[in-house]
């Protein structure tokens, strides 16, 4: 019987120390508004780019007068931005294809220097580049997805950087 109670003992001792060891708040999983992970994702020039998601996530998007606009950036500085002017949810919507188009997107490096590579008006001036495109795939009114891609031409030095397979998620703010 001795033997009996010092299990029953132990078994109470390593249940109590179990159920004691463990915080209600290790369970706790916090989904953005608008639920699901925020992300902006391309490939420049064929190199990955993801915009930061630690120490925070550096996605943001505003949807205010018929103008969306959308941002996602990496630690390191560069971004991936664009606005769709006159903005009427889910479509394809380009930038770069003439004057009187407004709408763009650019990606911009701020090392070493600050560049700036843009799909806007000064593409049709430039001549051979290829409009920007921007699907809006998904808009709920608190979260908008997409996918995007553009020629971006950098004026000061007249470089190009191709930018593919763009995708987004963000929430609207």
């Amino acid at each position: 019987m001795k033997r009996f109670k010092q299990i029953m003992l132990l078994l109470m001792t390593v249940s109590l120390v179990t159920l004691t060891g463990c915080s209600s708040d290790d369970d706790t999983v916090v989904i953005p508004p608008g639920g699901g992970a925020e992300f902006l994702t391309a490939r420049i020039d064929g190199a990955d780019f993801t915009a930061a998601q630690s120490p925070a996530v550096i996605v943001g998007a505003t949807s205010t007068n018929g103008i969306l606009t959308v941002q996602g950036g990496k630690n390191d500085g560069s971004t991936i931005n664009f606005a769709i002017m006159g903005y009427t949810g889910v479509g394809i919507y380009t930038s770069g294809d003439n004057l009187s188009n407004t709408n763009f997107i650019q990606y911009l490096e701020i090392t070493p220097a600050v560049a700036t590579w843009a799909s806007s008006g000064v593409t049709s001036i430039v001549g051979g580049l290829t409009p920007g495109s921007i699907e809006i795939t998904s808009d709920d009114g608190t979260t908008v997805e997409g996918t995007f891609s553009f020629e971006g031409y950098n004026a000061g030095d007249m470089t190009l950087k191709v930018i593919t397979e763009g995708a987004f998620k963000a929430n609207l703010e």
